[in-house]
C-alpha cells in the first residue's frame, strides 16, 4: 500500500519531521516503540496532574522523556481556555510566550511580535496554533540557541 502525504497547510519543517518519523517507525516495530514511549510520557504527565511520585519501570525519566513531557504539558496548560482545547488562540499563545519565554519576548522591540509569530506558525491559517505548529516554534528557538552557543564557544577557543 502506497503512503500518501498531504502537504497542503503543512510547513516544510513539519513535512520533513513527519517524513523522518514515518521512516523511523517503518524501520522499527511501530506499535511497540511508539506505544511504549507515549505510555511513559503519559505516565509522567498524569503524575504531574495528580502530584504523585511515580516513574515507569521504577526508573527516573530520561532527560529527553522529561523534555517531551514538559513540551506537551506546557502546551496543554495554555490551550483550551477559550475554545478548542487542542489549540492555542492568539491570546493563549501570547500568555504562553509571556509566561514561558519571558526573556525572549522582553528583549524584542517589536510590539507586533506575537502577531508575527502567530502568522508564521499558523500553517493551516485557522487563526490558531496546534501542537505540531507549536513544536516548530520550540524547535526553531532551540536551533537558534544552539547556534548562538556554538558561535560563542568558537570565539572563546
Amino acid at each position: 500500500m502506497e503512503k500518501k502525504t498531504v502537504t497542503m497547510g503543512v510547513s516544510p519543517v513539519e513535512l520533513i519531521i513527519a517524513t523522518r518519523i514515518e521512516t523511523w517507525i517503518d524501520l522499527a516495530s511501530p506499535h511497540f516503540l511508539i506505544n511504549k514511549l507515549c505510555h511513559n510520557i503519559s505516565l509522567l504527565t498524569s503524575v504531574q496532574d495528580s502530584k504523585q511520585s511515580y516513574y515507569p519501570s521504577s526508573r527516573m525519566p530520561t532527560q529527553l522523556e522529561g523534555a517531551m513531557d514538559a513540551l506537551i504539558s506546557v502546551f496543554y496548560n495554555y490551550s483550551g481556555n477559550d475554545g478548542d482545547k487542542f489549540k492555542l488562540n492568539k491570546g493563549e499563545l501570547k500568555e504562553l510566550l509571556h509566561s514561558e519565554l519571558t526573556d525572549f519576548l522582553t528583549s524584542q522591540k517589536d510590539p507586533m511580535l506575537v502577531e508575527k509569530i502567530m502568522n508564521d506558525l499558523d500553517s493551516n491559517k485557522d487563526n490558531e496554533v496546534d501542537f505540531n505548529e507549536f513544536v516548530v516554534l520550540v524547535a526553531a528557538l532551540t536551533v537558534a540557541c544552539n547556534d548562538f552557543f556554538q558561535e560563542k564557544k568558537k570565539k572563546t577557543n
